[in-house]
C-alpha cells in the first residue's frame, strides 16, 4: 500500500516515506513491467523487476567501467569561487576527520574557521566570538546539535543569538529541510559534504560585504605526477580506494582523512566497546554512527554497512542483535587499524640523520610563517613546517616545533600564532 509504514515506533529512525517505491511502480507499469518483492520479516527485502530492452544496434558499446574511470580522472575539480578573509565561521562535529574535510575544503577561501568537537565547546566559543555563520552537527554524544542550538538561542546575552546556524546531517530524507527548520536551524547540509553545495550555502547566508568573488581559472594537471597513495594502502582489500578518492575530491585529502582514521581507530573501537559493556546504548549508537561515517568516507563499505546495522539496532534497543555481532565488528575495525598503522607517525621532531638548521634559519622560518598566517596562506605554512621537519633543529626549539606541528595537524592556526609569539 502506497505511503503506509508499519511499526512507526520501532522504525522511527528509518528514512523515507515510500515515495521512491511508488514512483518506481508507476514507471515500471508504463514499461509493461512490475515490481516484485521477496521479504523476510526482521532480515530484509529484495526488490526486483524485468524490462524488455529493444536493440538499436548490434555492435558493442564499449566498456562502461573504463568510460567511468576516464570520466572520474578527468572530472572537473572543485575550485573556490570566492574569498572571505574577514568572515568568521564555526564548525562543530564530534569527529576529527569531518572537521579536517570541512577546513580543507575552505582553506583557500581565507575564512577564519574555528572548530569544536562537542556541543559544550560550541557554546563556550559562541560566547567568546561573534561568528558570521555556524555549522552544527546534528548527532553528537552528550549534547546533540538540536539541544546545543536551543541552549544557544535561549541565551539572550550570546553574541550569536541571530547568527545563521546550518545543520550538518547524514539524514538525506524527504522533507529534511523543514524538519531542521522546525527545530530552529536556518538550513541543512548532508554529509559527506558536497563542495558546491557548501559554497552555495555560504554565499546564501554570509553578509554580501564579506564575500569577494574571484575569477576561476582551470589549472592544468601536472604531467606524470606520481600517486600520493602508498602501495600498501592500495592493497588493503577492505578499502575501495578509488571510490574514496573520488568522494574526497583529491588524493591529498583522502590521505589526510586516512591518517586521522588510523590515528583514532583503536581509541574509537575501545570507546564503543566500553559503552556497550556499560550498556549505555544511546552513546553507543552515536559513536557507532560516527565510525560508520568515517569508515565509509575512506572506502570501507563493508565495515560501514556492519556499523549501520549496529547503529539501527542501538536506536531500536535491540541488544540481542548487538550481542551477536559486536565482537566480530570490533575485530574487523581493529584489523583494519592494524593494516593502516604504517600511516601513524610520531609528532616528535627527530634529529636522526637529518641536516642541521641554525637558529638564524629557524627564526627566518618563524617570520615567514607569521606572515603567511596573517595572510591566511595556509598552504605556505604547511610547506614551511615540512621544511623544518626535514632538519635537526636546535635543542632549545624542539618543543616549540613539536607544538607547531601538532597545531597544524589540528588546523588550529590561532594556536600556531600564539606559539610563534
Amino acid at each position: 500500500h502506497a505511503f503506509e509504514r508499519i511499526e512507526e515506533k520501532r522504525n522511527r529512525t528509518i528514512e523515507g516515506t515510500g515515495l521512491g517505491m511508488n514512483i518506481t511502480q508507476s514507471l515500471l507499469e508504463m514499461m509493461g513491467s512490475k515490481l516484485v518483492v521477496s521479504s523476510v520479516y526482521g532480515e530484509g527485502s529484495t526488490f526486483s523487476f524485468h524490462v524488455s530492452q529493444g536493440i538499436v544496434r548490434d555492435e558493442p558499446i564499449g566498456s562502461f567501467e573504463e568510460s567511468f574511470r576516464n570520466a572520474a580522472v578527468h572530472a572537473k575539480k572543485y575550485t573556490e569561487k570566492f574569498l572571505a578573509p574577514d568572515a568568521k565561521v564555526l564548525v562543530v562535529d564530534d569527529t576529527a576527520m569531518n572537521l579536517t574535510v570541512f577546513v580543507s575544503l575552505l582553506k583557500l577561501t581565507k575564512m577564519h574557521i574555528d572548530t569544536a568537537e562537542s556541543g559544550d565547546k560550541c557554546l563556550e566559543l559562541s560566547k567568546e566570538t561573534r561568528y558570521d555563520l555556524i555549522f552544527l552537527d546534528h548527532r553528537m554524544p552528550h549534547k546533540d546539535g538540536v539541544e546545543t542550538l536551543h541552549e544557544l538561542r535561549a541565551d539572550e546575552s550570546n553574541p550569536n543569538l541571530k547568527t545563521p546556524v546550518i545543520c550538518l546531517t547524514a539524514n538525506a530524507l524527504s522533507g529534511a529541510r523543514q524538519i531542521y527548520i522546525d527545530a530552529g536551524f536556518d538550513d541543512y547540509l548532508t554529509k559527506p559534504i558536497d563542495p558546491d553545495k557548501l559554497e552555495e550555502t555560504i554565499v546564501k547566508y554570509l553578509p554580501p560585504d564579506l564575500l569577494m568573488k574571484v575569477k576561476v581559472e582551470e589549472k592544468p594537471e601536472p604531467e606524470n605526477s606520481g600517486s600520493l597513495i602508498p602501495d600498501f594502502v592500495k592493497e588493503i582489500h577492505e578499502l575501495d580506494v578509488e571510490k574514496a578518492i573520488k568522494g574526497a575530491g583529491s588524493e591529498q585529502l583522502f590521505m589526510d582523512m586516512l591518517k586521522i582514521y588510523a590515528e583514532t581507530v583503536f581509541e574509537n573501537a575501545e570507546n564503543i566497546e566500553k559503552l556497550w559493556n556499560d550498556k549505555n546504548i544511546r552513546e553507543f549508537s552515536i559513536k557507532v554512527h560516527a565510525l560508520k561515517s568515517t569508515t565509509r568516507a575512506i572506502g570501507g563499505a563493508e565495515i560501514g554497512e556492519a556499523a549501520q546495522k549496529l547503529e539501527t539496532a542501538g536506536d531500536n534497543n535491540d541488544t540481542e542483535f548487538i550481542e551477536q555481532h559486536i565482537d566480530e565488528f570490533l575485530a574487523a575495525v581493529r584489523h583494519l587499524g592494524e593494516k593502516l598503522s604504517g600511516l601513524v607517525e610520531n609528532n616528535e621532531v627527530s634529529d636522526e640523520d637529518l641536516p642541521e638548521m641554525s637558529m638564524e634559519e629557524l627564526q627566518n622560518c618563524y617570520s615567514e610563517m607569521k606572515g603567511h598566517l596573517d595572510a591566511f596562506e595556509f598552504d605556505d605554512v604547511e610547506e614551511i613546517i615540512g621544511r623544518i621537519k626535514a632538519h635537526a633543529v636546535p635543542d632549545a626549539e624542539k618543543e616549540r616545533c613539536n607544538k607547531l606541528k601538532k597545531a597544524l595537524d589540528d588546523f588550529d592556526f590561532e594556536a600556531m600564532m600564539s606559539i610563534l609569539e
